[in-house]
């Protein structure tokens, strides 16, 4: 049974982006990339996986979560300007891609949050 989805202060944004940014260049780079590489650890990574899906960043296939066009061109215009070290230290240095990022993933979870009342 799916998990209910959490209230928006449950989840974090940023680790919603590594989650999006970690399945896009795992797809690109299988043999070397791995797509939990942007967090320190797994736990609440599904909680944020649920998160992707549900601002349709990311859609089920084949048993699997893959990038939508939605996350790749999230991926393309902010995430892949971030560090390449776990999200928790992306704040450790002003960046205006992860300001914006974060905005868009508060909006696109307010906004799914909205319809699935209606």
């Amino acid at each position: 049974m799916p998990r209910p989805p959490a209230p928006h202060n449950a989840i974090s944004p940023v680790h919603v982006l590594a989650v999006v940014r970690g399945l896009i260049e795992e797809a690109r780079d299988p043999l070397h990339a791995d797509r939990y590489r942007y967090l320190k650890s797994l736990f609440g990574a599904d909680l944020h996986e649920a998160a992707a899906l549900r601002c349709g960043l990311v859609e089920q296939s084949d048993g699997d979560l893959r990038a939508t066009p939605t996350g790749a061109d999230l991926y393309e215009r902010h995430l892949r300007w971030l560090p390449n070290v776990p999200a928790n230290y992306w704040h450790e240095k002003p960046n205006p891609h992860l300001t914006e990022a974060v905005a868009e993933i508060e909006r696109l979870y307010d906004q799914a949050a909205d319809t699935s009342t209606l």
